[in-house]
Formats: structure tokens, C-alpha cells, sequence
């Protein structure tokens, strides 16, 4: 972690601090780390000099409100595809720093700086929460990585939230009835780890515990299935549940789910590199196919996902790609072109992430925020609910059903605090 201060001539102070995923794409923007034995070689010392002795000087004397030319100018100042000399860590820390100080000088939240000042309404994202974690984030062996649940009938964040946080409850009830109190652990974003290795029945353990809530039919299930983890590139082939499957046993896994489950989203549902996977998929399936290691938040690879058809959704989050101007560019990019927009904090974030500013600007209508604990992530949903509370009724909050209409919509109108 990084943690930037910005201080501007009128006083006003921005804080920005870049997470680090556990689960990590290969095309994300470069997390500089020290190595060494300091911190096992976790120790950021070199990117916060990197801050202290290169940013800063070059910083010193510009407009916080001028966040293009600033994040424009860290980029060339580090000189790397991928942010690798600098650090992304340090170059997303003061780009986040800048644009609260920006915020601030102007007494306006962040969320209408990077949006539309004037707008009379805001849109609140629907939350999904991942509730039971499998793949790197859980401590069992099923390889697909987050098992969700999405509220369906809410009318409101907080009605949102106090609904999932119910089922969250009886998830511990249902876990310990169905397996016994050994296979109640927790995973690595906050979720129950997966007490068992089957998919379907995970799922299922979702279910049932919606249904011994009273909410019986008003969630949703979602996947992030992060398939780069566990596909073999040399063979091709995708290891799953003890055996060596094709690309085409994986869709028709997923599909047979989706035939039997209320699933409405999936994420990399395929290796990170298989755009030609991700189109067929997204052809066949009538839900949600989202890319996060398959677009990394830039804007040059969703290109390449809008060309060949792949994904019909993206997770947006601004630390893969580094600045706040490249990450508000692919959400301009992605709304344009039909893709729903999905916003998502890290695994390994603080208690002061951006996102949920993020979120409301762009008008995201889903945001992931891992499962509803943890104090990063309870932040979150504060922050969410403070939001809420400030618009009163000029807060909008999305009915489910804007994602069974999720493609081709025109969005060109969408801008931002940053120029376009």
C-alpha cells in the first residue's frame, strides 16, 4: 500500500492510496514492490520515493483541477507500457490524491467532481456480494473464485444492503447445519471459504439460505469464475474438478448452470487471452459475461474485447490500469458501446477506496464490493449510505431489470470531469 497526500495553496487536502489485487491479471498496470527480506520483499519504500523524488517535483506548482495533464504527465514521466518504472502504485496513489484535493478546493464530493457537477440525480449501484470464496481467495480447491449473490427487488441501497447482509447471517446457519462447524472458515475476501468443491452446490447453499431469510426468489447469482487461474497454456486446456477439459466443455459447464440456476452474470468465464472464447460465450449465454483479467480497465484491450464481440460487461477497477483519467476513459469507451459498467474494490484495498464515488459517477448500475464484512469493505457501504443520505431523493437506484437490456444502448451522451 501507498499512501499519497496532496495539499493544494487554498489548503484542501486529497488522500489516495492504490490496493493491490490477491488475484492479479497479467496485464494489470506494474505494482512496484522493494523484494528483499523487508516485509518479504512486500516493502514499497522505492515506489514512495518515487513519489517523493520524481512526482512530486514535476507536480509542484500545477492546478489540482487539471487531472488529464497531471495523469498524462505521470505516465510520461514513468515511460513504460505499463507503469513499471514508477510504479502504478504510486502513480494511481497521487492520481486519486489529485483528484480529492480537486474535489475539495471546490466543496463538492468526489463523485460529482468526476461526474456532472450540475446533474440533478445520481444513480446508487445495485451491490453484489461475494459471499462464498473459492479459487486463490478460499482454502479449498474448487477453482472458480467468487460465488455472488445479488438482490433483485430493492428498492433502495440501503434496502440493498440490509437485505444481503440477512442472507449473510443465515449463510453461517446454513454452512454449519449442512457441514458442521469445521468447514466454517472464512476466505480471503471476506466470504465463507467453499465448504465444498461442486459448483452447483455452492449455489445452492446460496439458495437455501436466501429462502430461509423470506427472500425466496429475490436474488441472483453471480460467478467470477477467474479461469486464467486455473488454464493450462501449454495444453490448452482448462484443469477443473480433477480433470483436463477444452474451452467448449467449459461454456457448456457454465451454460448448463445457467440453465439450471438463476445466474445473471459471469466473470472470466475464460483465460484472460481468449477473446475468440469470451465472443462465443457471450453469443450463447443470456446473461451478463463480464471481462476483469480479459480487459484490465484499459481501454486498448476492451477495444480489441468491442471488436471481436468479446463480453458484454466490464469490471472497472482503476488501479489495473493506473490513473483516474485512463480508468474514466475506458468507462466513457465501455458505456459508448453497450458494455455495462461494474465497478469492483480490490482484495487487498483500504478503508478509503474511491470506488463507490467512482461508481455513482459513471452511473454504474452493479458494483462488486466483496462480502458484506470487513472493515474496507464496510467502508464501502458507508460511504454508499452517506451518498444516499446527502441526495435524498434525487438518489436513483437501478431496477434489475436495466441488465436484461444491458447491449447496445447509447451512451455517448456519458461525460466526465475529465474532458470528454
Amino acid at each position: 500500500m501507498v499512501e499519497v497526500d496532496v495539499w493544494s495553496t487554498n489548503g484542501s487536502m486529497g488522500r489516495g492510496a492504490s490496493p493491490c489485487g490477491t488475484s492479479v491479471g497479467s496485464h494489470e498496470a506494474f505494482v512496484l514492490r522493494d523484494r528483499g527480506e523487508r516485509f518479504g520483499g512486500l516493502g514499497v519504500q522505492n515506489a514512495v520515493r518515487n513519489v517523493t523524488e520524481t512526482i512530486a517535483p514535476a507536480l509542484i506548482g500545477r492546478s489540482v483541477r487539471e487531472q488529464r495533464t497531471i495523469d498524462d504527465l505521470m505516465v510520461e514521466l514513468d515511460g513504460t507500457p505499463n507503469k513499471c518504472r514508477l510504479g502504478a502504485n504510486a502513480i494511481y496513489s497521487v492520481s486519486v490524491a489529485v483528484a480529492r484535493a480537486a474535489a475539495n478546493s471546490l466543496g463538492l464530493p468526489l463523485y460529482r467532481y468526476l461526474g456532472d457537477a450540475e446533474a440533478n440525480t445520481f444513480t446508487l449501484p445495485i451491490p453484489t456480494f461475494n459471499m462464498i470464496n473459492g479459487g486463490v481467495y478460499g482454502d479449498r480447491s474448487i477453482e472458480f473464485q467468487e460465488f455472488l449473490l445479488a438482490p433483485t427487488v430493492a428498492q433502495s441501497y440501503s434496502d440493498a444492503l440490509r437485505m444481503s447482509v440477512e442472507v449473510s447471517y443465515e449463510l453461517d446457519v446454513v454452512i454449519r447445519k449442512r457441514y458442521g462447524q469445521k468447514c466454517l472458515h472464512t476466505g480471503h475476501s471476506a466470504g465463507y471459504a467453499a465448504p465444498v468443491n461442486e459448483p452447483a452446490e455452492i449455489i445452492e447453499i446460496l439458495l437455501a439460505a436466501t429462502e430461509e431469510t423470506g427472500y425466496g426468489g429475490m436474488f441472483k447469482v453471480g460467478l467470477d469464475c477467474a479461469a486464467s487461474h486455473f488454464f493450462d497454456s501449454k495444453q490448452e486446456c482448462y484443469n477443473f474438478r480433477g480433470e483436463k477439459i477444452s474451452r467448449d466443455e467449459m461454456i457448456q459447464f457454465l451454460d448448463d448452470l445457467g440453465e439450471s440456476y438463476p445466474i445473471f452474470m459471469i466473470e472470466d468465464p475464460l483465460d484472460e487471452e481468449d477473446f475468440k472464447g469470451f465472443a462465443e460465450i457471450t453469443k450463447r449465454m443470456n446473461v451478463l459475461i463480464s471481462g476483469d483479467d480479459l480487459f484490465v480497465t484499459n481501454i486498448e484491450r476492451l477495444k480489441m474485447g468491442i471488436r471481436s464481440g468479446a463480453a458484454n460487461a466490464i469490471v472497472l477497477k482503476p488501479n489495473m490500469v493506473g490513473t483516474i483519467s485512463e480508468a474514466l476513459d475506458t468507462a466513457y469507451w465501455a458505456k459508448k458501446h453497450g458494455y455495462l459498467l461494474i465497478p469492483s474494490i480490490r482484495s487487498g484495498g483500504g478503508v478509503n477506496d474511491p470506488i463507490p464515488d467512482i461508481a455513482v459517477a459513471v452511473a454504474a448500475p452493479l458494483m462488486k464490493c466483496g462480502a458484506p464484512r470487513s472493515g474496507e469493505r464496510t467502508a464501502c457501504h458507508n460511504r454508499l449510505l452517506r451518498i444516499e443520505e446527502e441526495l435524498k431523493e434525487s438518489a436513483q437506484f437501478p431496477s434489475f431489470e436495466i441488465l436484461e437490456d444491458r447491449v447496445g444502448n447509447d451512451h455517448s451522451g456519458w461525460s466526465s470531469r475529465t474532458g470528454r
